[in-house]
């Protein structure tokens, strides 16, 4: 995640750097590409990388609905304890994911102009293709803050944070027809950097 932030700054001192005067209106819909940096604690810690695509609904200039699917790719490590030795074995997967995100937000308008800070909550679904397993699939939900920087009365730079909880639909996994219990509940926090454009502006 340290690898984000040179990338963050040099988009700040970008968009500081230019003077326009374009925030949202009612019935704007930003289409927006980017991609994430995930982080799970817990039992079965993860790193994640997604590419994402997500489309955004300006309900008014402060309320927004959006949804986008997920995909990515990851390296796991599941601890599994034997039962009868009581020795515990850490496994090391990489894996990759599809999902989907949905959200809404609450915008602050500025006087600036090309600064909009956010705040609000979100949920995401997600399902890991196992190689040798069955699939996983796990709903994370949780808040989120971020900014939009825009460059143009279009295109922005959307930068934000999220911290999620993380519940299992998929219990146990059948892995060459042995049963194995998951336990990959946790939290996560996630780095987001993304362009968007809005769309369908009548004037």
């Amino acid at each position: 995640m340290r690898k984000l932030l040179p990338i963050c700054i040099c988009m700040l001192a970008f968009v500081y750097s230019t003077s326009t005067n374009a925030q949202v209106q009612k019935s704007d819909q930003n289409l927006g590409f980017g991609f994430d940096i995930r982080s799970l604690s817990g039992d079965g810690k993860q790193s994640n990388t997604n590419l994402f695509i997500a489309y955004t609904y300006y309900l008014s200039n402060r309320i927004s609905i959006g949804v986008g699917p997920k995909f990515g790719w990851q390296t796991n490590s599941t601890s599994n304890e034997d039962p009868m030795t009581g020795e515990t074995t850490v496994t090391t997967n990489k894996t990759s994911t599809i999902g989907y995100n949905a959200f809404l937000n609450y915008s602050f308008v500025t006087e600036n102009g090309f600064a909009m800070p956010y705040f609000g909550g979100q949920f995401l679904r997600f399902i890991q293709k196992q190689p040798s397993t069955d699939n996983i699939v796990m709903n994370s939900y949780g808040v989120n803050a971020g900014i939009k920087f825009f460059i143009t009365e279009r295109l922005n730079v959307d930068n934000n944070v999220s911290y999620t909880w993380v519940t299992q639909e998929t219990k146990t996994i059948n892995s060459g027809g042995i049963p194995i219990e998951l336990d990959l509940e946790g939290t996560v926090l996630q780095i987001n950097v993304g362009l968007g454009y809005i769309i369908g502006r009548k004037n």
